[in-house]
């Protein structure tokens, strides 16, 4: 090969390493590129109401969904409700358990936690425009142990589980809700400006 192919190849690798290179940071920064264009959507998820006796269970829900907004798809948290393009609320509305094993004397080996929450995602604006709402359950089972604390350690994983399995049910909708021209609408839409608080 002449030297002007060498040249040319090696300019060519070296604009590719740097194409890489962007593409990467863009990723890491939670943006993804379709088209060459940057498709996140900021969404805020304020804490869900617990209309169940079961404590502490909206904290552990909305974290869950958190969780996998962050892991999943074009989604970038944000704390405020108005710097989002889309707001996630929610209630969980049913928390139960019950036998699915047995041993000889009929008492239960193994319990199944569900989780039932009513969300809804509206894109941000006046009046907001709904986007997707319904009710998502999760479900995950646990042994029943000996010790009592060590019954609560399994049971409290599988209320995890639970609410994972809820949140990965829900952000797959909301994909599947806020895509094509439906997510563009979402992204193209600039969330109104939030007043700053008064100084005293």
């Amino acid at each position: 090969m002449s030297r002007a192919g060498w040249s040319t190849l090696s300019c060519n690798r070296a604009v590719a390493a740097v194409m890489l290179a962007v593409a990467s940071a863009l990723v890491g920064c939670g943006y993804a590129m379709v088209g060459g264009e940057a498709t996140t959507i900021n969404v805020a998820v304020p804490l869900f109401e617990n209309r169940t006796f079961e404590p502490f269970l909206e904290a552990r829900i909305t974290e869950r969904v958190k969780s996998r907004l962050v892991a999943t798809g074009p989604w970038r948290l944000v704390n405020r409700p108005g710097r989002a393009h889309l707001v996630i609320r929610g209630a969980v509305s049913g928390f139960g358990t019950s036998p699915v094993s047995f041993d000889a004397a009929h008492h239960a080996l193994e319990q199944r936690v569900t989780v039932t929450a009513e969300v809804s995602a509206v894109r941000t604006g006046s009046p907001e425009v709904p986007v997707w709402q319904g009710t998502l359950s999760g479900s995950a089972d646990y042994t029943e142990l000996g010790d009592s604390l060590e019954t609560r350690a399994a049971k409290n994983r599988a209320i995890e589980e639970a609410g994972d399995a809820l949140a990965q049910d829900l952000v797959a909708r909301l994909t599947s809700a806020t895509a094509g021209t439906r997510g563009a609408e979402i992204r193209d839409h600039v969330p109104p400006p939030v007043p700053e608080p008064a100084t005293p």
